[in-house]
């Protein structure tokens, strides 16, 4: 081939190439304009509805996958209600502990998170959720690397009350596996689309006001009875409340997930009854020095 063949295909290459990449720029750009155009036309439109969402974080944050398992209580932990004389504790299968105080304590639903620490020394493993009128019952989710575990009876803190008192509560935990498990970590639906997709599914109505997005962990996946020994996947998602209603969206896919407290206590109740009903108690005894005092 002679050289000015060869120098003509050099430059019809070249000139291909400058071709590819103007129209890559120009892609990237018109992108960037229509999500730009897309972000001032969805918070023109919660203006006009009057939508407040001043409390929207800014970006996500990084957080990966969560993998737990059951896990049972430690001596430490089991060691500390010891010291209480005015509970009765047993624990179920290893994992389920069922606590009934012999002289109901008073509670303020102000104060409950204060209450529970003087009762169940290990309570700062929970965050406190909320408590259903219907079912007299306190929820307390379980917390992993400073993040919120939703609705998994696997990590659970349940508190027992009637006309105002605590008469009891169970408990379980969830830790994580020995094993190493595959950092899986991908990038978050950011804050402002998890706004859009809950508006644009009918979620945010005229007035409304997000008073708080934060991620947590939920599984997608609802183990029945008996199927709890194995390990389960939490998703990173994000709860966003509105508000007394909660929302929660996966944090990748943007599945937006409901759950009920009331149908929730229910089902681990009926869960627990059936562990209870399965397995052979082992009472924690208080010491003999909590005793005598």
């Amino acid at each position: 081939m002679q050289w000015g063949q060869i120098k003509t295909l050099f430059i019809i290459s070249f000139l291909l190439l400058d071709l590819f990449l103007l129209m890559q720029l120009w892609a990237n750009r018109e992108s960037a304009v229509i999500q730009e155009v897309a972000e001032t036309t969805l918070e023109e439109e919660l203006s006009a509805q009057n939508i407040d969402i001043s409390e929207v974080p800014s970006e996500a944050p990084g957080v990966s996958f969560l993998t737990a398992e059951p896990g049972g209580f430690s001596e430490q932990q089991l060691g500390s209600l010891e010291e209480k004389d005015n509970q009765q504790v047993n624990v179920y299968n290893d994992r389920l502990l069922v606590a009934t105080l012999d002289d109901p304590v008073e509670v303020d639903k102000e104060t409950i998170r204060e209450d529970i620490s003087e009762i169940i020394p290990f309570s700062n493993r929970y965050s406190y959720w909320g408590w259903n009128e219907d079912e007299t019952t306190a929820l307390f989710f379980q917390k992993m690397n400073n993040r919120t575990i939703y609705y998994n009876r696997g990590g659970l803190l349940m508190i027992r009350t009637e006309n105002g008192q605590i008469t009891g509560y169970t408990a379980t935990l969830l830790e994580e596996p020995e094993m190493e498990s595959e950092n899986m970590q991908q990038d978050l639906i950011s804050p402002m689309d998890i706004v859009s997709l809950l508006y644009n599914n009918g979620y945010l109505q005229e007035n409304d006001e997000i008073e708080d997005m934060t991620v947590g962990y939920y599984s997608l996946v609802n183990l029945e009875a008996g199927e709890e020994d194995g390990y389960q996947v939490f998703a990173p998602t994000w709860r966003v409340r509105v508000g007394s209603d909660f929302y929660f969206v996966h944090a990748t896919n943007g599945q937006i997930l409901t759950n009920n407290a009331g149908d929730f206590i229910e089902s681990v109740t009926e869960a627990y009854a059936n562990q209870l009903s399965s397995g052979s108690p082992e009472p924690v005894q208080p010491s003999e020095e909590g005793t005598e005092e």
